[in-house]
């Protein structure tokens, strides 16, 4: 593997800004990442309140343990009781073969920033990653994408999922998965490597009940050696170290939604997007309702369910919480609290989107007497096989060229280069010509028959379209003697940025564990990594 980096232009404004240090958006976060005194004053902050430890790495351990960390993770588990650890946290959603790349991106970023910041600070960082196995939204996390005939192609699970389950209560179809599996497997292609990674996931499979449990396997395997521990928010185990948050959210209900929704009018205020959706009855909780997953608003006299007509007064969601933790749940808004109520952490590490939310959070955070952590923005890749560097040097092409404008440009400049005839000017000429021909005979049918002139239009976009497709059969017949380099602008757009979007957001880690071998995402924590904006451009 060789490392390259390069700058690309943020995913969205409000990330763009954050990392850009300006001060419009910088007011809405509690420190600066990119100054290490933010985690020195975040350090000391930690360590003037408590955190449960011992319930906490007694959840930890045990969680872990199911799915057989190695031992650094379970080491870095025995550490954070130490009264001067504290942890790095990303999360995601379990998706169905870890999900799209920029999951592994996620483990990666928090791994390689805990172990800058242990480094820097002289003190224990716990790389954590929060499953948020209580989302419900299956359809998101069920499929994969791989490609043929030149074009993606989502592939989803074949299984059926009509209620709003959580994920960690979502069990799977083992002999359906595992034929989907293969399937997986056989569109990627068969390498040396495909037997023992079939084996490995069948084994997964088997070992699973539920598609959080089968995401956790795949992590541990992949991460733990290297000190990932995991954390499921939909454990009912893990909701009972909840209790107390829980409690606190719904006494200062109404005071967290209103200072979110005040800090939106701010931000828009500023011209910066909202990217959730807010309004002023929102509870920000989840209710297990029926084995449902129903969000809550409030009411006159307690909450309710915004798609249900289920009520709870203020005094029996209390008693729900204090009771039943596991029939409770977060959302957008609340699960940044939680995971600052629960564990002590230094710093989270978002994606863009991300970054968009926690923008709204600093207000929501004082309601518990809460700072923000640092947010610091995670690492992005694009993974670069041999086959597509070729490529890129024989049509003289560069990576940043492609990572920034895609390879339509290019392609199309190519396709203009091949019409060394004039087939462009030729037919631009004609169709001017006809156009001034057809012109003459509308004038005549208006004088004749207005009533026909809907026809002789008619007619004359016809003429226009015949010639198109002559013109587009003709510019088919010169691609067609040139279909081996065309395809190679079609393969290397679905490697790197597959329909305009970054390659981590359609592919799949497996694709590169079948081809590029198991130890991949090892190769992949031994390069020298760092938090400096740039994007990372792995060359495979």
């Amino acid at each position: 593997m060789k490392l390259t980096e390069t700058f690309l232009p943020g995913a969205n404004v409000i990330a763009t800004d954050y990392i850009a240090e300006k001060k419009t958006i910088s007011a809405f976060f509690d420190y600066t990442y990119q100054h290490e005194e933010s985690y020195d004053q975040r350090y000391q902050e930690l360590m003037e309140r408590h955190h449960d430890r011992l319930s906490l790495t007694r959840h930890l351990d045990t969680f872990n343990a199911k799915f057989g960390a190695d031992d650094r993770a379970m080491d870095n588990i025995k550490r954070l009781n130490r009264v001067e650890a504290v942890t790095v946290v990303a999360g995601q959603q379990a998706g169905i073969l870890t999900g799209p790349l920029y999951t592994i991106n996620k483990a990666l970023s928090v791994i390689k920033l805990a172990e800058e910041k242990e480094k820097a600070l002289g003190i224990p960082v716990i790389p954590v990653f929060w499953i948020a196995g209580e989302d419900h939204d299956f359809h998101e996390v069920n499929h994969i994408f791989t490609y043929e005939s030149k074009r993606e192609k989502k592939e989803a699970v074949p299984q059926k999922q009509l209620r709003k389950q959580a994920l960690s209560d979502i069990s799977i179809d083992r002999e359906a998965l595992n034929a989907w599996t293969r399937d997986m497997l056989h569109r990627f292609g068969e390498t040396s490597f495909t037997k023992d990674l079939q084996q490995w996931l069948e084994d997964v499979t088997a070992k699973s009940e539920t598609f959080v449990d089968h995401f956790c396997y795949m992590m541990t395997k992949l991460f733990s050696k290297h000190g990932l521990v995991l954390v499921d928010s939909g454990n009912p185990d893990f909701r009972e170290l909840q209790v107390e948050a829980f409690k606190k959210m719904i006494d200062h209900n109404e005071e967290i939604n209103e200072a979110v929704l005040k800090q939106a009018a701010h931000l828009s205020e500023d011209g910066y997007p909202i990217s959730v959706d807010l309004d002023e009855f929102q509870a920000n909780l989840f209710a297990k309702v029926k084995g449902e997953r129903i969000l809550l608003e409030r009411s006159e006299g307690g909450f309710k369910g915004k798609t249900t007509d289920t009520v709870f007064t203020k005094e029996e969601l209390y008693k729900l919480a204090q009771d039943h933790p596991e029939e409770l749940s977060n959302n957008v808004v609340t699960r940044p609290i939680m995971q600052e109520a629960i564990f002590p952490v230094l710093a989270f590490v978002a994606g863009p989107g991300e970054l968009a939310y926690w923008a709204l959070l600093k207000p929501a955070f004082r309601a518990f007497d809460f700072r923000m952590p640092v947010i610091v923005p995670r690492l992005t890749f694009t993974f670069v096989e041999r086959h597509i560097q070729k490529h890129i040097a024989d049509l003289s092409l560069s990576i940043e060229d492609v990572l920034n404008s895609g390879v339509r440009p290019f392609k199309d400049t190519y396709v203009s280069n091949l019409d060394d005839v004039g087939i462009g000017g030729s037919f631009k000429e004609a169709k001017e010509k006809v156009e001034a021909i057809h012109q003459e005979l509308r004038n005549l049918t208006e004088l004749v028959d207005r009533g026909l002139m809907k026809y002789a239009e008619k007619n004359g976009r016809f003429l226009q379209r015949q010639l198109d497709l002559l013109q587009n059969k003709l510019y088919s017949s010169i691609e067609y003697k040139h279909e081996n380099e065309l395809a190679k602008f079609d393969e290397i757009g679905l490697a790197l940025k597959p329909e305009g979007a970054p390659q981590e957001r359609k592919w799949n880690a497996v694709y590169y564990l079948n081809w590029h071998g198991p130890d991949f995402v090892d190769r992949l924590m031994n390069l020298e990594l760092s938090f400096n904006e740039r994007h990372k451009i792995v060359h495979l």
